[in-house]
């Protein structure tokens, strides 16, 4: 009679453990199974049994636990490397970003210079290239002119060349 109630005994203890020992670690995990070993070899070959069943269960117990905790840091690494990957991905597009902001405002003060110089040049030669500073047909237009009485190749484009061949020609 002592046996069976000993046996219930540890039967309620050992169903109850696997909440308790989720918080415990591996050490916990270890003590369930061997409570559950111990309980079920208990049952099947006595006090020697019990014996086994709590070295084979507290072996089996601690195994898993080490098992879950090992993937789940394996979890918790990749998701790391990944929060890292993406945050060196978003600060590489923050340069890129950063370097054509930084090229763009030299190029464009380039090109209005250009079209400034180009249409003050235009104007010392007898053309209307509309209002200085803006780029747009009056401009195109003076330019084709130009092309056209010089012999040039008439693509009302702006460029280097074409203010250095007004300028060498008195412009």
């Amino acid at each position: 009679m002592k046996h069976k109630i000993f046996v219930g005994t540890v039967f309620l203890i050992a169903t109850s453990l696997p909440s308790i020992t989720t918080e415990a670690g591996i050490f916990g995990e270890g003590l369930g199974g061997a409570f559950r070993g111990a309980m079920l070899g208990s049952l099947i070959d006595g006090r020697d049994g019990a014996a086994a069943g709590a070295v084979i269960g507290g072996l089996i117990g601690a195994g898993e636990a080490a098992s879950r905790n090992k993937k789940q840091k394996q979890r918790e690494e990749a998701q790391q490397r990944q929060a890292q990957w993406a945050a060196q991905q978003q600060a590489e597009q923050q340069r890129i970003r950063e370097r054509q902001v930084a090229t763009a405002a030299p190029q464009q003060a380039a090109n209005q210079t250009l079209v400034v110089e180009t249409q003050k040049s235009l104007i010392r030669l007898g053309y209307d290239p509309g209002d200085i500073g803006t780029s747009g047909p009056a401009l195109g237009g003076a330019i084709t002119e130009y092309q056209e009485s010089k012999g040039l190749l008439e693509t009302g484009e702006l460029s280097q060349a074409l203010l250095t061949h007004m300028l060498r020609n008195g412009g």
